[in-house]
């Protein structure tokens, strides 16, 4: 039998050959940790060669690991690595305790392995020391916009993402809501262990006491795991807006055939609001809102009678007393005569309802090609005389108001040939 150490230490070359390779690094994982807990290390390559020793009761060879010497580090500051375990040929492990890694810099750093036989091996680079974990989680808001318009009332939906740096983890999330610099509220989300990136929602109602001008807050906070206990912190803040009113609206009436231009004044109408009467929008589109305090648009048709002034907004409906009165169009009933030369004008009394100095009277197939009655005159409020004009065949008389509508009486004038 061949000694290759003293004593009862032995060649493994006796099972392996006595030309005995080097020991070669290749890689260590993980290849990078913190100093925040012990890391265990897999120490990867080949000719990881044991002593062997002779038990001397059974006469047979055992490996002895316990020969083997690791260390970490760069230039002149160095690292005992411990629990040294070997697994083969070409893989050990090792643990860089975390007191002994708060003795490293926070840098790559070299791994040195020495073998029962003095041999080293040396890998450059093999492993990236990040030192305690002094980085706070990111914490980024998902909602509600910081756009969003809040009064008393409003309900906030929103959340926030959270994401802890490489290595870590997180260990909390929770949010508080204040009104006026005054706490009104909070909660907490569930964190799974090994958890390194987690949703968290909220739900507020702003109380009805708050004040126009008010400052809304809502505090979100993310802690992690490290020793030092790292914690992200971001507000979402809002301004409470003053709840949106209705004050008048010009003209106040208009005919039930709709149409009539409006405008709607008031306070705190914002984009996105929809001016409604008896719950019909104004059109288009609920109107046009001009500024905060204006909306412009065209009534829609409605019942003679009158409509109540609604304007819906993102915080809520704006109501009032104020209101648009639905008039009905001027009444055309019967013609007197009803008859007329085709070669010269012809006296007339067209009788009705709800005439008015707007009325207009005209003659022919359509509206837009009919021909108005000559010298009218508003005798009462159920009475126009004027002179008809010269046609022919039958005409439908219109009475017409450009506020109001129209009415028509279906072929009511006939011109005849003498």
């Amino acid at each position: 039998m061949r000694y290759c150490w003293a004593c009862l230490t032995l060649c493994a070359s006796q099972v392996l050959g006595c030309d005995n390779p080097r020991p070669v690094l290749s890689r260590v994982e993980p290849a990078q940790g913190t100093s925040e807990d012990d890391v265990r290390l897999t120490l990867l390559g080949d000719g990881f060669i044991p002593a062997m020793t002779l038990d001397p009761q059974t006469g047979r060879r055992v490996a002895v690991v316990d020969s083997f010497e690791a260390r970490i580090g760069h230039g002149v500051t160095w690292a005992d690595l411990t629990n040294l375990g070997w697994l083969s040929t070409g893989t050990m492990t090792a643990t860089l305790s975390s007191r002994a890694a708060l003795s490293l810099p926070a840098q790559l750093l070299d791994v040195e392995l020495v073998d029962p036989r003095g041999l080293k091996a040396m890998l450059v680079n093999a492993f990236l020391e990040l030192g305690p974990d002094l980085q706070p989680p990111l914490l980024v808001f998902t909602g509600p916009p910081s756009s969003t318009p809040v009064a008393a009332g409003t309900l906030l939906l929103g959340g926030f993402h959270a994401s802890e740096a490489p290595l870590g983890e997180l260990s909390a999330l929770e949010w508080t809501y204040f009104e006026a610099g005054v706490l009104h509220g909070g909660g907490k989300c569930p964190v799974a262990p090994g958890t390194v990136e987690a949703d968290c929602d909220f739900q507020v109602r702003v109380s009805s006491t708050v004040q126009p001008g008010d400052d809304i807050r809502i505090l979100a906070k993310a802690s992690d795991d490290s020793r030092a206990k790292n914690e992200a912190e971001e507000s979402l803040a809002f301004t409470v807006l003053p709840q949106p009113k209705v004050s008048a609206v010009k003209p106040a009436s208009g005919g039930t055939a709709g149409g009539t231009d409006v405008v709607i004044t008031g306070s705190g109408f914002l984009a996105g609001c929809q001016a409604v009467l008896d719950g019909v929008p104004l059109f288009p589109g609920g109107g046009i809102v001009v500024d905060a305090n204006t909306i412009s648009g065209h009534v829609p048709a409605h019942a003679e009678g009158i409509a109540r002034i609604m304007v819906r907004t993102p915080i809520g409906s704006a109501a009032g007393a104020v209101e648009f009165t639905y008039l009905p169009p001027p009444l055309v009933e019967s013609i007197s005569p009803n008859t007329g030369s085709v070669t010269k004008t012809t006296a007339v009394v067209v009788t009705g309802q709800r005439f008015a100095a707007t009325t207009r009277i005209y003659f022919g197939v359509s509206l837009d090609s009919a021909l108005p009655l000559a010298e009218a005159f508003l005798q009462s409020d159920t009475a126009i005389v004027g002179r008809a004009p010269t046609g022919s065949g039958q005409a439908t008389v219109w009475a017409y108001d450009e506020t109001l509508g129209f009415t028509r009486l279906l072929n009511g004038f006939t011109w005849r040939t003498p």
